[in-house]
């Protein structure tokens, strides 16, 4: 099994097991649920993704964050139904303090009985740590509303994407402190368990580890090739959402736009004014025009390279992720394919 260390180890010196995770879904899972035990760990309804968030420091005000859009809306009110329908017995409710984690807490499970910056900051912190190590009360669960880069930090067998907006993680806890992946409730579920007669069938996860997955890269292609089929399925990941905003800015052509994801979105550089960095954006979208995501060529957490089209052809877009700040990019470039002028 690929071990994969997460930069909880780093921060607080804990491991996590390497055991084989279990997968409970749907029905199964809401019977584990019931008898108590377990942290769900939840990461906000759907929000309105054209909405440029300030990344440092983080917004206050309401008018100011990225909030829950109708969609996210429904899907908060839905979790609500599944965990009345299921008597799921919820215990501490803590959340996030953004907009967006609070209206999912309240409307999925009533008012937090917690608040906390813990559940927000990165780089991770002992405390956060410690908000999800620490186990429920016996006979009931406890529920996380936060942030995806919480989950997949702190929850072993998780990566950047496994757990979309109004999607969570299940996770049980050992004596030794760890703890452990049980199962996931994913965005199609919370509709299956509320109604089985829509249910859609639960698609298999596509392993790429391991031996099994050797057979499945052989078989069809590499993980990269799948993303074929969907041309603008940007990653949910650090640098996927950078490269997303990048995008969005880019194709307005307004100056304005480019300087306020700049300054929202990318690590300062005394070597390169504001001046400078908008005139070379200036350049670019008259060369190019708007850019269309074709396909996503490589993803990692902190690092996708897109194929892109525009008026002048084909061409790669690389963003990488800072390590120190993963929400903000160091570098944004543009690669002309070969044959292109």
């Amino acid at each position: 099994m690929l071990l994969r260390l997460s930069a909880l180890a780093v921060f607080t010196g804990l491991s996590f097991s390497s055991a084989t995770t279990i997968d409970l879904r749907r029905e199964e899972l809401m019977t584990a649920l019931r008898q108590g035990g377990y942290t769900i760990i939840l990461r906000h309804a759907r929000t309105d993704r054209s909405f440029n968030e300030q990344r440092d420091p983080v917004p206050t005000e309401r008018s100011q964050q990225r909030n829950l859009n109708e969609d996210g809306v429904r899907d908060a009110r839905l979790m609500g139904v599944v965990f009345r329908k299921y008597k799921i017995p919820l215990g501490e409710i803590i959340s996030s303090p953004m907009y967006r984690c609070l209206e999912t807490a309240e409307m999925a499970a009533g008012k937090p009985t917690q608040v906390t910056m813990a559940l927000r900051v990165m780089p991770p912190t002992p405390e956060q740590a410690a908000v999800v190590a620490t186990p429920p009360k016996p006979g009931t669960n406890r529920l996380l509303v936060t942030h995806h880069f919480v989950i997949e930090l702190h929850v072993f067998g998780i990566q950047p994407g496994d757990i979309g907006e109004s999607e969570a993680a299940v996770v049980r806890h050992n004596a030794d402190g760890q703890v452990e992946l049980v199962g996931k409730i994913l965005l199609d579920d919370w509709a299956a368990l509320a109604d089985p007669s829509k249910a859609k069938p639960i698609e298999p996860k596509r392993d790429t580890e391991g031996v099994h997955g050797a057979l499945v890269r052989l078989l069809h292609g590499s993980p990269d090739s799948s993303y074929a089929s969907k041309p603008a399925d940007i990653p949910d990941t650090h640098a996927g959402h950078i490269a997303r905003e990048y995008i969005t800015a880019f194709n307005t052509g307004s100056p304005d736009k480019m300087k306020a994801f700049i300054e929202s979105w990318m690590i300062q550089d005394p070597s390169r004014p504001m001046d400078q960095r908008l005139k070379t954006y200036g350049q670019l979208f008259e060369e190019h025009g708007a850019l269309a995501v074709t396909s996503v060529q490589t993803s990692q957490a902190l690092e996708v390279s897109l194929g892109m089209k525009s008026k002048r052809g084909d061409f790669r877009l690389t963003v990488k992720a800072s390590e120190a700040q993963p929400m903000r990019a160091t570098s944004v470039t543009f690669a002309l394919l070969q044959g292109h002028p």
